[in-house]
């Protein structure tokens, strides 16, 4: 719903969530996932504790919001880009793993920590992770859906989709703890595995 169709109330509310989301991220900034506590973000929004679990439940709701916003959203747009961009699968692969490659040699501290929780989120919270694994492999499964004329007989789009989620998420947890680990030269790879084992 439009801002402007919202009432006070709720205008109120969406200002304060978005309040929240924004302190953390300047204080994830400064010290990182690790170093942020509820009592530094209400301090810094300025609302009681009390006020803050109006909103989470606690500061990992709060940090999957924030990620399910600043990077989840993010590769849904990303598919969209692609799929738009052209109707050939293999250029609409090299595109997206063509950005995933530069988004982590060019991550800021700030995404690296993001990407981090996010992909450390997968296994500690079974519910949130699968939640979180299904919405990614929806992405991919629209991308290869909408080209599924160009998939080797036998393959389904969701099929495709998880393996490719899968070995994004194996590229980029080897990426965030080696930093010497040449992921451009991965999603190059990945690309040709991709085409070369998915497409006719």
């Amino acid at each position: 719903m439009p801002v402007a169709q919202l009432g006070r109330r709720e205008r109120k509310k969406k200002a304060v969530r978005e309040n929240i989301c924004e302190q953390t991220l300047l204080l994830i900034n400064r010290y990182g996932v690790d170093g942020i506590t509820i009592d530094a973000i209400c301090d810094c929004v300025d609302i009681a504790k009390k006020t803050f679990y109006n909103y989470y439940g606690s500061k990992h709701d709060l940090l999957v919001d924030i990620c399910q916003s600043e990077l989840l959203q993010r590769t849904d747009d990303l598919i969209t880009e692609a799929i738009e961009q052209s109707d050939d699968l293999g250029s609409q692969l090299e595109f997206v793993l063509g950005v995933l490659a530069t988004r982590n040699s060019t991550a800021s501290k700030l995404e690296r920590e993001l990407i981090g929780y996010l992909v450390g989120s997968l296994s500690t919270n079974m519910s949130q992770g699968a939640s979180q694994l299904q919405f990614m492999s929806n992405c991919y499964q629209r991308l290869f859906s909408h080209g599924k004329a160009q998939l080797k007989p036998g393959l389904s789009p969701q099929f495709c989709a998880e393996m490719t989620v899968g070995m994004t998420n194996i590229i980029t947890l080897n990426w965030l703890h080696d930093d010497h680990y040449d992921t451009s030269a991965r999603f190059k790879s990945l690309k040709t595995y991709l085409t070369d084992s998915m497409l006719k």
